[in-house]
């Protein structure tokens, strides 16, 4: 409190100096009445009053800490006004860390001197107006007025209240004094005129009841509880600062009391005094109320980002509704569940709680106890409905009404359940289930501005659900149609084993889930021999899809017909060119071969449409089958060169696509044809099988099993026993 605040609220008061030499720091009202001239700021004391036993008294109060007393008179000579009937009290004034920092100077009456009451009363006020400057809400306030206050005065009981409902009642900050139930009665009070607190309240005016007999006369109404437990007089206070009405403080006594002009300036001093600190408690406590709204906001709106990152990982419905129920118990819920929409029925697909043990037992719970699907305000029934439902408080009245029998009864209050949200999960008019969070065992509750928040999260996860029930459907059809590009399972070749793999990029990496990467092997029965095919098209998604198909069945057809490799790329070319009409928007890397089981060797004619070279595994030694040819799809009059390689036993060939050799990694740069020939030499005396896992594993692992494109190759190994490989696209 400043010196000026001080000064404003005692009357009495003259003035306040700072240090030894007693500079006049500020005047109060009456000072600059009287001795304005006398004692101009800025200037001490000494040097504009007269010396002698002003100045001891004023050096004897600093000295010492006690407060002095100047004899009636001695200020007569500069202020007549004074009057010789009047006397002046010097107390000092304490700073922060205890220290004695200057003087108050007050009238007080004649003959005071030799009464401790004024000197009393002046320092403990001064410990009043200390305890309130460090009081930091209004409840302190409160507090600190019934009692210290209370005592000040002389009263034996009080009660302090605060304006509330914007003006149309109060409510207590502290009750001291008062027996039985009275304090809690009087809680909160709605202001109506005729009653002496109300009265104060509304009129901005001090209330004065002197004795019963006062209560009676004007309150007769209100006497029975003003004189309730013997007591008699009442004081009953508005505490304002300049137009702001805080409240009211109600002194009561059970003698009668007299207010005399005396007693109620001090009086009023008190209270206002006690208005200065509730006023500046409230605007503290209205900024921390302002602080923690915003930081609650913003943890708010961080936890819906977080909720939103998760939503949109490429994950499935149901990992995504675990993983928000997971979330929601770290940061907003002691538990969370979340209910979805299946056809006509609705299932609990997650329930979470930071303690596993705990969501044991509500499992165990339910299984014993199958939730009703017609309990009103249940999950199930707002997931129907779409209507969410609030209980700040979960009444034991409604575990029992759910209840099936005193055990279930026991094991639901066990859950330990104060206070419920039950949030429905809406996207385009539709419910996609419900979102329930409950505060337990943290003693939360939740309110209708938590509704607000939990329905923004709801709406956030109900969106991302629907985009991943759609992510689900067009990875279904992309795998349904990828699968239609690729061969089911691989045909027997006497005498060779063959395997083929296919791997789409990482989901998480790509929003195009069908690849243009196609291996094939089928028989060409009547010329008894069999076709090899790896090809890669431009692009990905359903027009990659469609020329891969168109691939895959013309070389089905041309070999068919009989056709050699290369009569059958341009065939394919010529199919391609008709496709896109000569647009070079689309176009393949094609690898085709005509494979034929001799009695010592398999022979293999290749011919290359400007794919990745194939390599030949011959025990240790790995052969690169570099063949010139451009690309498919491109240019109308194809040049391709045929080759043909002889494999022994044991040799193996491996035709891929570059989704192998340009694979990525963020510290080694491209994956590359040198490393995929040192790999293949590391596999001597494996099979085809072996090999195939072997080359995905090994590029898997160089990006950090995130596949940035799609992989598709072809294992062919001569000699070994005849054998079925089952081509695995999902493995």
């Amino acid at each position: 409190m400043t010196a000026a605040d001080l000064l404003s609220v005692l009357p009495d008061a003259l003035a306040i100096t700072v240090g030894a030499d007693h500079v006049v720091e500020s005047l109060g009202p009456r000072g600059a009445q009287l001795l304005g001239t006398a004692l101009p700021p800025g200037r001490p004391i000494r040097e504009t009053l007269p010396a002698g036993e002003l100045a001891a008294a004023l050096d004897a109060a600093f000295g010492s800490g006690e407060p002095t007393i100047v004899p009636g008179g001695v200020l007569s000579p500069v202020a007549d006004d004074l009057g010789p009937e009047l006397v002046v009290s010097c107390t000092p004034v304490v700073d922060r860390s205890s220290r004695i920092s200057g003087l108050l100077l007050r009238v007080v009456p004649d003959g005071s001197s030799d009464d401790d009451r004024p000197r009393s009363r002046a320092r403990e006020f001064q410990r009043l107006a200390e305890q309130l400057s460090s009081a930091a809400t209004p409840e302190d306030i409160g507090r600190l007025t019934a009692t210290t206050a209370a005592t000040l005065i002389g009263a034996d009981a009080c009660a302090v209240y605060a304006r509330a409902d914007g003006g149309e009642s109060a409510e207590a900050l502290h009750h001291a004094g008062w027996p039985g139930d009275t304090a809690g009665r009087f809680r909160r009070i709605a202001l109506q005129r005729g009653r002496p607190l109300s009265d104060a309240a509304l009129s901005g005016r001090p209330v004065w009841l002197e004795d019963a007999e006062q209560w009676r006369a004007r309150y007769p109404d209100m006497a029975p509880v003003g004189v309730s437990e013997g007591h008699q007089a009442t004081a009953c206070l508005p505490l304002r600062v300049e137009d702001r009405d805080l409240g009211v403080a109600v002194f009561s006594f059970y003698r009668p009391r007299a207010f005399d002009l005396a007693e109620r300036e001090f009086l009023l001093a008190v209270a206002a005094l006690c208005a200065q600190a509730l006023d500046r408690a409230r605007l503290y406590t209205a900024e921390l109320d302002a602080r923690a709204a915003a930081e609650r906001e913003r943890d708010r709106l961080s936890f819906l980002a977080q909720a939103n990152q998760l939503m949109e990982a490429p994950l499935s419905v149901e990992e995504r509704l675990r993983q928000l129920a997971d979330l929601a118990v770290k940061g907003i819920a002691d538990w969370s569940a979340v209910h979805f929409v299946r056809g006509t029925q609705v299932e609990r697909v997650t329930v979470a709680h930071l303690d596993p043990a705990k969501v044991a037992f509500v499992e165990e719970l339910e299984r014993r106890y199958p939730p009703d699907p017609d309990a009103p305000g249940g999950a199930i029934e707002v997931a129907r409905t779409g209507v969410p439902v609030l209980m700040s408080d979960v009444p034991d009245e409604l575990l029992v009404a759910s209840a099936e029998d005193e055990t279930h009864l026991e094991l639901l209050r066990a859950i330990g359940m104060r206070s419920a949200i039950v949030m429905p999960l809406l996207v385009r008019g539709r419910s996609l289930g419900a979102l329930t969070l409950v505060q337990a065992e943290s003693g939360g509750r939740f309110t209708a501005d938590d509704l607000t928040f939990v329905g923004q999260l709801a709406a956030t996860a109900a969106l991302a659900l629907d985009n991943a029930a759609l992510y689900e459907r067009q990875r279904t059809v992309a795998h349904t149609l990828q699968t239609a590009l690729l061969p089911t399972e691989l045909p027997e070749i006497p005498g060779v084993r063959c395997a083929g793999r296919y791997r789409p990029p990482s989901p998480d990496l790509t929003d195009v889930y069908v690849g243009g990467d196609l291996y094939d092997v089928h028989e060409d029965s009547e010329r008894g021999r069999w076709a090899l095919t790896v090809a890669d098209v431009c692009g990905k998604g359903p027009q990659a899809a469609a020329l891969t198909a168109l691939i895959r069945y013309t070389v089905h057809a041309e070999v068919g017909h009989g056709l050699g490799p290369a009569e059958v790329l341009h065939r394919v070319n010529e199919a391609m060119m008709r496709h896109h009409r000569g647009a070079r928007a689309r176009f393949a890397t094609m690898v085709h071969a005509a494979l034929t089981v001799g009695p010592t060797d398999v022979v293999v004619r290749l011919v290359n449409g400007g794919h990745p070279p194939g390599l030949v595994l011959r025990g240790d030694r790995v052969e690169s089958l570099v063949v010139p040819g451009a690309l498919v799809g491109v240019y109308p009059d194809l040049v391709l060169d045929e080759v043909e390689i002889r494999l022994a036993p044991g040799d193996t060939l491996l035709l891929y696509t570059d989704g192998i050799t340009e694979a990525r990694s963020p510290q080694h740069g491209f994956y590359g044809s040198e490393r995929l020939e040192a790999l293949l030499a590391t596999f001597v005396g494996r099979d085809a099988d072996a090999v195939a896992d072997g080359v995905l594993a090994e590029v898997a692992a160089f990006q950090a099993g995130r596949l940035r494109d799609d992989v598709a190759l072809l294992v062919v190994q001569a000699g070994g026993p005849r054998e079925r490989t089952v081509q695995e696209a999902g493995r």
